[in-house]
């Protein structure tokens, strides 16, 4: 009888160990992923752009970025290709681009925008 007591015991043990280790891994998991940094895009540098803005409509010649680009606030229903993405690749989120009644508008869900203006 008393073997069968000592055996319960060491598997409770065992338990119990397997399950904090267990707590501490997913603790560790869920604190890794979290997003700590803000998120940013930049613009392509203005020569990049303009070919760019070029491929969707080829009558614009130049553009200002401080003037000429419209943000939207929320991404429209557009059948975006590569030409319509004009961030750069170490952007943590993309610049979408369309020009819609001679309008030149963008998109991201960055908070923090870098016009790039090179």
């Amino acid at each position: 009888m008393n073997k069968i007591k000592l055996l319960i015991i060491y598997v409770l043990v065992i338990g119990i160990v397997g399950v904090t280790y267990c707590a501490f891994s997913i603790s560790v998991e869920k604190t890794g992923s979290i997003q700590t940094t803000e998120l940013s895009a930049k613009f392509l540098d203005n020569t990049e752009l303009l070919i760019k803005v070029q491929n969707l409509d080829s009558s614009i010649t130049s553009i200002d970025k401080n003037n000429d680009l419209n943000r939207i606030t929320t991404l429209p229903i557009v059948n975006f290709t590569n030409d319509n993405i004009v961030s750069t690749t170490d952007s943590s989120m993309p610049i979408y681009l369309w020009i819609e009644n001679n309008t030149i508008n963008y998109y991201t869900g960055a908070t923090n925008v870098d016009l790039n203006n090179n």
